[in-house]
Parts: structure tokens; sequence; C-alpha cells
């Protein structure tokens, strides 16, 4: 019998994509978090929506789509029931997926070094 992997929490998105989710987010002068590993749902929202704007403005529009998909599903997962609230948090992940990428990616056109 298959096993279903445990859905993630804000705890679990949060650890795996806050760093480069700030470091992208900071490229537009966004204040980041003092650790970005270990925020609040709402804290998540804003850091995604901030790295999304800064990735629409770069003209990184599928990135940035990607983004807002996420900001989008974690702000219904915020208020959902806890019965909707694992698909939702399974959606935004896989949104998330690439965060580490496009930081990277973002870095790497700006010269800068990284180690998110």
């Amino acid at each position: 019998m298959p096993t279903t992997a445990a859905a993630p929490t804000i705890a679990t998105l949060t650890s795996r994509h806050g760093r480069a989710l700030a470091y992208i987010a900071s490229r537009d002068n966004n204040p980041a978090p003092a650790d970005p590993t270990s925020i609040d749902a709402a804290a998540l929202v804003d850091l995604v929506t901030n790295a999304a704007r800064f990735l629409s403005q770069a003209h990184h529009d599928d990135d940035a789509h990607t983004l807002e998909s996420a900001a989008s599903y974690l702000t219904e997962a915020r208020a959902a029931n806890d019965t909707d609230r694992p698909t939702l948090l399974r959606q935004a992940e896989k949104h998330l997926r690439d965060s580490y990428d496009m930081a990277c990616e973002v870095a790497d056109a700006l010269g800068d070094e990284h180690d998110f």
C-alpha cells in the first residue's frame, strides 16, 4: 500500500524556501526578516508576494506568476479549515519548489555570491 507524504506546514515551507525568497524580495529594497526560515503565515505570504513583485519588475514573468500563485494558495490556506488546508499547502509547495533556482538565477544575473 503506497504511503502518502505528510502535507507541508507553514513551518516546513519557510524552512525550505525562506532564505531564497528573502534574497529575491530584498533585491527590491524590501526588508527581509531576520530569520526567514521561521516566520509566520502572514510574513510568508508577504515574502512570496514581494519576491513575485521583484521578479515581475525584472521581467521574469513566468517565475513571478508562479510565486503569485503560491501566494494565493498560501492566503487561501490561512483561512481554510483543517480539511482543506493540507491540499492548499501542497499546491503552494508545488509553486515554491523552484524558489532556490529562481534566487540563484537572480544572484547570477546580479553577480552576487549566494548561499541560500
